[in-house]
């Protein structure tokens, strides 16, 4: 009887951890001339978000613009990229070429958590228009 209590116990626990990995879903962001779309997207901690069609494009997390403990990182020029998400909040990214032209875009992970954080950064330029784009969108969730 043990040993059966053992096995249930194992089953159930895979199972939970199975479910836990199914509910994650993936996201596309594509890149279309000098926008991505959608600019805003909203997920849940663990998501999985890939940028697609990058021929001239970065995705660049910006260090200050993003949750405390989240990596800031910068992808490959011109390489589809993707990054699994897990720490709330909103993340803002940027295509370093073209962010002049406003080619930006933010992931909000769960709560917005750190909207007041995102609100108190001097950005202006095209990266300003992209902040204040995220911050009326994570204002209204």
């Amino acid at each position: 009887m043990k040993k059966f209590t053992s096995i249930l116990t194992a089953l159930l626990f895979t199972g939970l951890l199975a479910a836990g990995s199914a509910m994650a879903a993936d996201h596309s962001v594509q890149a279309q001339g000098m926008k991505f779309s959608p600019m805003i997207i909203t997920i849940e901690p663990g998501d999985t978000v890939s940028w697609e069609n990058m021929s001239t494009h970065n995705v660049h997390m910006m260090e200050g613009l993003i949750p405390e403990g989240a990596e800031a990182f910068v992808s490959p020029m011109s390489e589809d990229v993707s990054h699994t998400f897990e720490n709330e909040g909103i993340h803002i990214y940027q295509c370093d070429p073209h962010i002049g032209a406003g080619m930006g875009g933010a992931v909000i992970v769960g709560k917005p958590g750190n909207l007041e954080a995102i609100k108190s950064q001097d950005v202006s330029g095209g990266l300003g228009r992209v902040v204040d784009k995220a911050i009326e969108k994570a204002e209204g969730m």
